[in-house]
């Protein structure tokens, strides 16, 4: 459930389409809005150049007053100077928040490496579900009507079946689901386990589509199911595109971080739309036990 929604903006972000996408979620769960300002220079990250607090964020206050005016979306700006990017996490768990939303801006390999822009390092170490929106000023959200899920084959597809429910009944939406064939052997999958409460679903609730179908069936949510994709970085874009998905929801595990983190990115790039990018396991948790994982999520 979405309680929370930080907006971290560097300066001339005040425009672009996160912020109208964050806009329209926090009038459609009348949730508050958690504003700030990031800024950097000249360089941060690995090099461990320093930050500079860049101008006062006048601009974040008028966003501020707009969003609590006449649509009456509550606002919160945490801090009236810019911070660096690195307290956008510790600003998250501060604060509560269950959900980041930043805009998206390609960067190259190099500047990357650099520090880059703050959305591709809240995508590689956010405990938190993260939308990332291509930074544009013309933004095609004035109505998210298709979404798509991808899922691999095993447990973990259903727990993130419900954060695709969550965003297609928050928006009308209808749902595609897509399956990303793992290039892992047999013997190394997960086996998928019905549980009891599948078998209520019947016959087709044996196999993980079906399961996911009858899921979708008892929620209500409209759903078309799409050819699985044997090469996600061709076949997800393709469905996208063929399909005019507004936005794509991309799950990542310990054991597919690396691929998730580059299939999201590829959406954005040569999709141009919002991706969800949601962690089903979090790192291992040093109070708990080395041998437990702590879930997050909405």
């Amino acid at each position: 459930m979405i309680k929370r929604i930080l907006l971290p903006l560097e300066h001339g972000d005040d425009a672009t389409s996160a912020v109208a996408l964050a806009r329209r979620m926090a009038q459609r769960r009348k949730v508050e809005l958690l504003l700030l300002r990031v800024e950097e220079w000249p360089i941060s990250g690995s090099f461990g150049f320093g930050w500079a607090p860049s101008w006062r964020a006048g601009r974040l206050q008028a966003l501020k007053s707009d969003l609590e005016g006449p649509e009456g979306v509550p606002a919160t700006i945490l801090s009236p100077e810019a911070l660096p990017a690195s307290s956008i996490l510790k600003q998250a768990r501060l604060r509560a928040a269950s959900l980041i939303v930043v805009p998206y801006r390609h960067e190259r390999a190099l500047l990357r490496v650099l520090g880059g822009h703050p959305a591709d390092r809240i995508l590689r170490d956010s405990p938190l579900p993260v939308i990332a929106v291509p930074a544009t000023e013309s933004p095609r959200l004035s109505g998210l009507s298709r979404v798509l899920y991808t899922y691999e084959n095993g447990p973990q597809a259903v727990p993130g079946l419900h954060r695709a429910i969550e965003f297609a009944q928050m928006f009308d939406a209808t749902l595609f689901l897509q399956r990303l064939r793992s290039a892992a052997p047999p013997s190394a999958a997960s086996p998928f386990e019905p549980r009891d409460d599948a078998a209520q679903g019947g016959q087709d609730a044996k196999s993980l589509e079906g399961r996911l179908l009858w899921i979708l069936k008892r929620r209500e949510v409209p759903t078309q199911l799409l050819p699985a994709a044997g090469e996600p970085l061709r076949d997800v874009v393709g469905a996208v595109v063929q399909n005019a998905i507004d936005l794509a929801l991309v799950a990542r595990t310990h054991d597919s971080e690396r691929a998730r983190l580059s299939l999201a990115r590829h959406i954005l790039e040569e999709a141009q739309i919002p991706v969800l990018l949601t962690p089903e396991e979090s790192p291992l948790s040093p109070v708990t036990g080395s041998g437990s994982r702590v879930r997050v999520g909405i």
